[in-house]
C-alpha cells in the first residue's frame, strides 16, 4: 500500500497539464492520494480576494496564518484542487474519488512567534489545527474497492474544520493503515545536505540534520519521523520526474 502526498510547484504542474495520471497509472497495488494546495491559493490569490499571512515560529518554521476568513477561502479552494485532481485521473481511466473528514486535529489556541523584531509574542491561534489522528477505515473500504481515495488537509475539531499541514496529514493517513510506503513528490530529486542528495537514511541521523534544512522540507522531515513511528515502513523523499522509487528513503532506525 502506498501513499503519495503532493502539493507545493509540483501540484501546480499537474493542475495546469493535467498529466497527473502518468504517475499513478504504473502504480502496483492499492495507493491514495493526499494534497496540499498552499501554492495554487496564493498563485491565484486576486482571483479568491485573499491576502495571505504568514508567521514563522521561533524554531523558524514559517506556516500560514488561519483565520475565520482564510479558512472558508482555504477550504474551498483545496475542495477545487480535490475535484480538478479526481476529474484528471477519471478522464485517463483511473478511478478515483473524493474522501473528506477522515481527519481529526487540536485547534491551536495560541501560537508563538517571532515579530519583525525577531522577538518572540504569543498571538490567536486561529483555525490552524494539529493532527491527532487519522480514520484508516474508510480509506481501506474505497481501495478494496478498487478506487483510488483522495484526501484534503481539511480536518474536524473544536467544533469547525481547520487547516492542517498536508505533510503530516499524509503522515498520519500513512500511520493509520501502516502503508508500505510514504512519497512525498517535491521538485527536488530527494533531500540534499552538504551539497549532495542522500540516498538513505535512517531517523537517528535525520534528527540529527533536522536544524540545518531549509523552510519546506524540514516540514516533510518531521512528518517523514512521525509517520515512521506511527508503523510505515519506509518514506520516500523524490521527484516526480526523477525516479518516485529513488529519490531520498528514510526507514527507522535498526
Amino acid at each position: 500500500m502506498k501513499i503519495i502526498k503532493i502539493g507545493g510547484s509540483i501540484l501546480e504542474k499537474f493542475l495546469e497539464n493535467d498529466n497527473l495520471y502518468t504517475i499513478i497509472e504504473p502504480i502496483d497495488g492499492p495507493v491514495a492520494i493526499v494534497h496540499g494546495g498552499g501554492n495554487y491559493l496564493d498563485a491565484h490569490a486576486d482571483s479568491f480576494n485573499y491576502h495571505p499571512r504568514f508567521v514563522t515560529s521561533p524554531e523558524g518554521i514559517r506556516s500560514r496564518y488561519t483565520d475565520k476568513n482564510t479558512l472558508e477561502i482555504f477550504t474551498m479552494v483545496m475542495n477545487l484542487i480535490n475535484q480538478k485532481i479526481v476529474l484528471n485521473l477519471n478522464q485517463h481511466g483511473i478511478r478515483a474519488v473524493t474522501l473528506n473528514g477522515i481527519l481529526r486535529a487540536r485547534r491551536k489556541e495560541k501560537l508563538i512567534i517571532l515579530n519583525e523584531n525577531n522577538r518572540k509574542m504569543v498571538i490567536d491561534g486561529g483555525y490552524t489545527g494539529r493532527v491527532e489522528s487519522a480514520d484508516p477505515d474508510p480509506v481501506k473500504s474505497i481501495m478494496q474497492a478498487g478506487y483510488i481515495p483522495v484526501i484534503s488537509p481539511i480536518a474536524l475539531g473544536s467544533g469547525s474544520y481547520l487547516n492542517v499541514d498536508a505533510d503530516r496529514a499524509a503522515a498520519y493517513i500513512a500511520g493509520s493503515l501502516k502503508a508500505d510506503t510514504l512519497t512525498f513528490l517535491t521538485n527536488v530529486n530527494g533531500l540534499y545536505y552538504g551539497d549532495k542528495i542522500i540516498d538513505r537514511a535512517d531517523t537517528a541521523y535525520i534528527k540529527s540534520i533536522l536544524k540545518f534544512i531549509g523552510t519546506g522540507m524540514d516540514k516533510k522531515l518531521m512528518a517523514s519521523i512521525e509517520a515512521l513511528e506511527m508503523g510505515v515502513r519506509e518514506v520516500t523523499i523524490s521527484s516526480p520526474y526523477h525516479n518516485m522509487e529513488n529519490g531520498t528513503v528514510i526507514y527507522n532506525e535498526l
